[in-house]
């Protein structure tokens, strides 16, 4: 059932992508969105059924790789960056412009004139892009990592042909690349530390003090990970791994190294911080408070939910989609599902991507918690 609801999800994420993006450009574009959906199905339920030679994936793969780094060639000589809709890299050009210029990075806004809504490290870990003058890197950074995954990972190989598949029909991986968008780069950099933290002997925090300072860091770049913490954390805790002190220790540290972003800013400019941060940008942005409150008693209640390693990558998924979902129903009752959806566009369906690297990870781990210790 889990399975069979990852799919699902998956396959209407680039749905949404492929219908909106090709209805733009060709009249069959619904015979070819129903087409992709089809094929992206009988991968995950016929291809893990059939043995193939590891060679024959590595070539697959690779050259999936050689066509990532052809889209960002594309990107860079034939889709200026004033020709897009999506303002994302002007957002983070905006926020870099204004900090060299000696302005509060907070109070820029993009050529679409939205603010810099996201946290601080994400600005951080998009600098080095910037600064060579091309995003779309960052972009494919993370469907390589996930690749190079898939080759590497022996627990991956049952299911690695059908997400590889996935990835060659999934119309956003073109998108985001071309539009220099970074959702699933962002969210697999911090899906591979929460993996990270479940290898982790958390009990032992002088030796591995690093894992809860990466959690802190990569919790500084959106705050709607926030959730997936509450999955992962209690899980320990539940299963008597840890005690309730060695985990707050743990907690703690993350929590302070998160903290000392904003401090940081706070020491830097002072009150302007208070006027013009993150954290007021979403909560105009998204859903009520009271919402987001409902999440993370949903997310409580996820961690009860979870068997096993695995579990935890299937809830976070889900929880995100349906952050994302809410977001866009309120949207659908405000403007009208096509005004929302087609016409004026007023749903972001990028922020379903954050889901995307979660499912893949419970489709691709095998269901033992055994083999999911070592």
């Amino acid at each position: 059932m889990k399975r069979t609801l990852s799919i699902l999800l998956l396959v209407i994420v680039n749905t949404m992508f492929t219908y909106k993006y090709l209805s733009r450009e060709m009249d069959y574009a619904l015979a070819v969105t129903i087409g992709i959906a089809v094929i992206q199905v009988l991968a995950f339920y016929f291809v893990p059924k059939y043995t193939l030679s590891s060679i024959n994936f590595k070539w697959l793969a690779w050259l999936s790789i050689l066509g990532i780094i052809g889209l960002i060639f594309v990107a860079h000589f034939k889709v200026p960056l004033d020709t897009l809709n999506v303002d994302r890299w002007s957002v983070i050009d905006s926020f870099w412009s204004s900090y060299f210029s000696g302005r509060y990075p907070y109070e820029a806004s993009s050529h679409m004139g939205n603010p810099p809504g996201s946290m601080p490290m994400y600005f951080v870990m998009a600098l080095p892009f910037w600064a060579i003058g091309e995003l779309s890197i960052l972009s494919a950074i993370g469907y390589v990592v996930l690749i190079t995954l898939l080759m590497r990972k022996k627990e991956f190989k049952q299911s690695r042909y059908a997400v590889l598949i996935y990835l060659l029909t999934a119309v956003f991986l073109v998108w985001e690349v071309l539009v220099r968008s970074n959702i699933i780069t962002n969210t697999m950099l911090v899906l591979l530390v929460l993996d990270l933290f479940l290898k982790a002997d958390i009990k032992n925090l002088k030796k591995n003090w690093y894992v809860a300072v990466l959690l802190g860091l990569m919790l500084a770049t959106r705050g709607n990970f926030a959730v997936v913490y509450v999955i992962f954390f209690m899980f320990p805790l539940l299963k008597k791994e840890v005690s309730f002190l060695q985990l707050f220790k743990f907690t703690a540290l993350s929590a302070f190294v998160f903290a000392s972003v904003f401090l940081i800013l706070i020491g830097i400019y002072g009150d302007l911080f208070f006027e013009a941060n993150p954290f007021i940008f979403h909560s105009t942005l998204f859903v009520p408070t009271a919402y987001i409150v409902a999440f993370f008693v949903i997310a409580f209640v996820f961690s009860f939910l979870s068997k096993n390693k695995a579990d935890l990558f299937f809830f976070s998924g889900i929880t995100l989609f349906a952050i994302i979902l809410l977001y866009a129903i309120n949207l659908i009752l405000v403007y009208g599902f096509h005004e929302a959806y087609m016409g004026k566009s007023w749903i972001d369906i990028s922020y379903f991507l954050f889901c995307v690297p979660f499912l893949f990870w419970y489709i691709l781990l095998p269901k033992s918690s055994k083999i999911l210790s070592n």
